[in-house]
């Protein structure tokens, strides 16, 4: 046996702890090295689950490693979470400096952050260092894109084509730019191409699936979904679910609700809000109502916030009459709340559409009668008070102690009512009146819309705006075939839209919406119907608690303020006349409105949104006295006869210049009549 002595112990021991942290160092690093390469390989093939978790462990073991803080800022990149995108690019910045690498990333986080220039000026200075550069072409390609330059945008990403044959991003979002124009043989092309190069790519699958969708192509859509299926490890795999959520969509958009339910049902977490809301769907699409309230019961427990589900909810329910009491109360009552909050801060005419909501859901409910007559008494319209507690009147039971309350208070409102517009004219019952409004239809353009929490909610958040125009004073939408609620459309182009509103509108409007984890966008293009010109694109965005509901209400605001004002004479009486809007409608006294001959004035695109024939120019009424639902005028004629009559037109515009030289224009129906005089 050999014998070592104590300071030879020491020796051994002293070089023991030296190569041990090196060898344990060396193992590291090249531990570290493997998971970012095993990072790398899960980015290439769209797991940018799996990707995070290797990078992380990389990350794990050597924290200065500056290519596994790109791949994890790549990765959240992927999953669209850019702010945390840029949070590790930062991260990485100190230790990778002037990497091209991190120089694109950080152009693509601040494309996708909204800062364009910022964005644009780095892949400008990088194609003056190389002018051939194929990243930086397509970089500018996708900021063209998106900002709606569409030539540009298709030149920059040929570019990048050029100088990278086959590039399956590019490819792909050639393909996108191309559905959005509608141009099928185009993207058809691309998408082959696509297809036949990355026959094993998930997202090229999945793209072509909803390329094929587009033009209606629902075999080619279904293979293709499976085929992206079948490349998946199966429910573990962490893609799974955005496979099945994608596969229940496309169902419900062919009308194949059982297969929607079936891949929702095999999901291994059905408890997101995103996988509730296409549950709920497909209850609905297949007849079942109770289970599919019971599912948005369940969401709205958990996110009682979530606007959508909540309009979705409710639209089954102001669609009918009958059945569903306890959600119908439910409903109410969270309008009610909401009403109350809005009323408390004196904000009466948001109050007075929350009110209204509730009286939709739930009109026996004698609170809700309550809130919502007692806030048009604040809002200052005594007659339309007098109006409304005649109708709850009528549908609360006479048995509530509620309905003894509001009978008082309309005998003691009709025991002090003064004599109104209506009872001088002898109009019966004023708030029944026809009233002059532009007929306007709402469209949706398939596949224009990005709701990724809320797949398939195009119509219900497009039935809410056109209930928001609907109530507006001179805008009628078209009712569906139950007479309870505005039409919606949805068109594959703007061309459909066109042709379906040519014969019956004045304008139409294609609406989209875009949502994100934390903001809420809508825009809507207002076209002519008889030209199909557009008169103007209105976009607003909100964040925060009722985001959607405050995008909606300001949207509708902005965009009926486009549309002329126009109400139409009731009654003559000599130079007086009787007209179908007052107050409440927003007319005001002392206005001049000019007077054209009925249906003589036809939208334009032009300053006053109106033209006509100088010969259907009858004069002006200036507005006198002013009821709630009525007004009265005095009438100046432009010539020396009054040919004013019940449905002539008027309008809030400059009275034109009449040339007094120049003969009276005579009515065109009396000129005729006289010259077929025999």
């Amino acid at each position: 046996m050999i014998k070592y002595n104590y300071s030879s112990r020491r020796f051994l021991m002293a070089l023991l702890l030296f190569i041990l942290p090196l060898s344990m160092i060396f193992a590291e690093t090249g531990d570290a090295r493997t998971f970012y390469q095993d990072g790398l390989i899960a980015l290439s093939v769209d797991n940018p689950y799996s990707a995070i978790e290797s990078f992380r462990s990389a990350l794990r073991i050597n924290p200065a490693y500056a290519e596994a803080r790109l791949g994890m800022a790549e990765a959240f990149f992927q999953l669209t979470e850019y702010r945390e995108a840029a949070r590790e690019l930062e991260e990485a910045r100190s230790f990778a400096g002037n990497l091209r690498n991190l120089i694109l990333l950080d152009a693509r986080i601040q494309t996708a952050l909204g800062h364009y220039d910022e964005a644009e000026d780095i892949y400008r200075n990088l194609l003056q260092k190389r002018p051939h550069d194929a990243d930086a072409n397509r970089g500018l390609g996708e900021i063209y894109a998106i900002t709606g330059q569409k030539e540009l945008a298709g030149e920059a990403f040929s570019r990048s084509l050029q100088y990278s044959p086959g590039d399956r991003r590019v490819l792909l979002q050639l393909v996108l730019l191309h559905d959005k124009a509608r141009e099928k043989a185009q993207a058809d092309s691309v998408l082959i191409e696509a297809l036949r190069l990355f026959p094993d790519n998930l997202a090229v699958r999945i793209q072509a699936a909803e390329h094929y969708v587009l033009y209606g192509e629902w075999p080619e859509a279904m293979e293709q979904l499976d085929r992206a299926n079948s490349m998946l490890s199966g429910i573990d795999d962490k893609r799974y679910p955005q496979v099945a959520l994608l596969n229940a969509e496309l169902s419900l958009r062919k009308g194949d609700p059982a297969r929607a339910l079936n891949s929702l049902q095999s999901l291994p977490d059905l408890t997101t809000p995103e996988a509730l809301f296409l549950l709920a769907r497909s209850y609905r699409n297949l007849g079942r109502e109770a289970d599919a309230q019971s599912v948005l019961n369940r969401l709205l427990q958990y996110w009682g916030g979530d606007e959508i589900a909540r309009m979705f909810r409710e639209e089954y329910l102001m669609r009918t009459s009958n059945g569903f009491n306890t959600e119908r109360a439910e409903a109410a009552d969270w309008h009610l709340e909401k009403g109350n909050a809005f009323e408390d801060d004196f904000f009466y005419a948001r109050a007075y559409n929350e009110f209204r909501q509730a009286k939709l859901l739930n009109k026996d409910n004698p609170d809700v009668w309550i809130a919502f007559t007692d806030i048009i008494r604040k809002l200052g319209f005594p007659e339309h008070y007098l109006d409304s507690l005649n109708a709850a009147l009528l549908d609360i039971p006479s048995t509530r102690p509620e309905y003894s309350n509001l009978k008082e208070r309309l005998d003691l409102l009709e025991h002090s009512e003064q004599d109104s517009l209506g009872k001088r004219w002898n109009i019966t019952n004023p708030w029944d009146l026809y009233s002059a409004e532009w007929n306007l239809g709402v469209y949706i353009v398939n596949g224009s819309s990005s709701l990724p929490f809320h797949t398939g909610a195009e119509e219900t958040l497009a039935l809410y705006f056109s209930d928001l125009l609907d109530i507006l004073p001179d805008v009628k939408l078209p009712l569906d075939s139950n007479g309870r609620n505005p039409q919606v459309k949805t068109v594959s182009s703007f061309a459909d839209a066109f042709r379906m509103s040519r014969a019956e509108l004045d304008y139409f409007v294609l609406v989209n919406f875009t949502e994100t984890s934390r903001t809420f966008s809508a825009s809507a293009e207002l076209f002519l119907a008889g030209t199909g010109e557009r008169i103007g694109r209105f976009d607003e965005m909100r964040t925060g608690q009722g985001m959607v509901s405050d995008t909606l209400h300001t949207l509708s605001l902005t965009l009926s303020a486009a549309l002329p004002r126009i109400m139409s004479i009731v009654s003559v009486d000599g130079n007086k006349v009787l007209l179908d809007k007052g107050r409440w409608q927003g007319i005001t006294k002392e206005e001049d409105w000019i007077v054209l001959r009925k249906d003589a004035g036809q939208p334009a695109n032009v300053d006053n949104g109106l033209v006509y024939s100088p010969e259907n120019f009858l004069g002006t009424v200036n507005v006198r006295e002013l009821s709630e639902p009525l007004s009265e005028g005095f009438y100046t004629p432009a010539g020396d006869f009054n040919f004013i009559s019940p449905g002539d037109e008027l309008f809030l515009l400059p009275v034109p210049e009449i040339n007094k030289d120049t003969h009276n224009i005579p009515d065109p129906a009396f000129k005729a009549r006289l010259l077929a005089i025999p």
